[in-house]
């Protein structure tokens, strides 16, 4: 697939793709986009599983916790929002790092697996609940992390104005998304669902994906400034995946922070002390 790379075309979108009218800055109508949020539901006890449907959860999750933990230091009888908590992989290390954590997700079944992950002796309180439109007081958080969340929101706009809304004067802001790009598209969503079956079809929808300068605007409009942006990557080269793909098989490879945004990237904002 040759892409050609330009001004207009900074990151190397097909011209297919990049003929569709995409702006992350404005609700996506249903129409628009397809994504299946409900099998989260039926996820059960394997959201616990490093080689099941949550493989690339678990490969992901030491780099991008330790990005997390790094950003919001000392996390003792500090208050902190797990946005679409899932089965708590995330709340769990935040949990065990002193934290008091209140996982939301609009998941049922999701909830009462991270409640028994994120058991005693960890402070942990499932609340179900949409981003879109959250349960509680503004201002009520010390800290708001949306791990693997926000790409599978259609009306971004709103959950990050209501995850903003809720986050204290000074509190920070992390999470980890998907960039929309040409190569977000060839592994995410053609390899890994289509040709791989790593991931259920469906689970993503490339036309969801978050490109940093859209996210960017989305939280300076809420009040929220940039501390730090880094990419999330495999630590295999792009040659590796190609062959993946042709061969059908590949294993499920460490992730590392870093400068390649190209795939996924992480994020810390702060919100202006009042």
């Amino acid at each position: 697939m040759r892409v050609r790379r330009g001004p207009g075309n900074p990151e190397g979108v097909p011209r297919w793709i990049g003929s569709l009218a995409i702006d992350r800055t404005r609700p996506v109508p249903p129409a628009r986009c397809s994504i299946d949020n409900e099998y989260y539901e039926g996820m059960d006890e394997l959201w616990w599983d490093p080689a099941g449907p949550a493989a690339i959860l678990h490969a992901i999750n030491r780099p991008r916790v330790d990005f997390y933990l790094q950003a919001l230091g000392d996390l003792r009888g500090r208050l902190v929002l797990d946005a679409g908590c899932g089965g708590g992989l995330v709340a769990r290390e935040l949990a065990a790092a002193g934290a008091e954590v209140v996982g939301v997700d609009r998941s049922l079944g999701s909830l009462g697996v991270a409640r028994r992950a994120v058991g005693p002796p960890f402070r942990f309180r499932p609340a179900q609940g949409r981003l879109e439109r959250l349960p509680f007081a503004g201002g009520s958080f010390d800290a708001v992390v949306a791990a693997d969340v926000l790409e599978h929101l259609p009306d971004l706009p709103a959950a990050v104005a209501e995850l903003a809304r809720v986050l204290a004067p000074g509190g920070s802001f992390v999470f980890d998304t998907v960039n929309r790009t040409s190569w977000s598209w060839f592994t995410a969503v053609f390899g890994l669902e289509q040709v791989l079956r790593m991931v259920p079809r469906g689970t993503h929808d490339w036309r969801l994906f978050i490109r940093p300068a859209e996210l960017d605007r989305l939280l300076r409009g809420t009040g929220l400034e940039p501390v730090t942006l880094t990419g999330l990557a495999p630590r295999i080269g792009p040659g590796v995946v190609v062959r993946g793909l042709l061969t059908r098989r590949i294993d499920v490879p460490t992730f590392a922070a870093g400068n390649g945004r190209r795939a996924s990237y992480l994020g810390h904002y702060r919100k202006a002390p009042a």
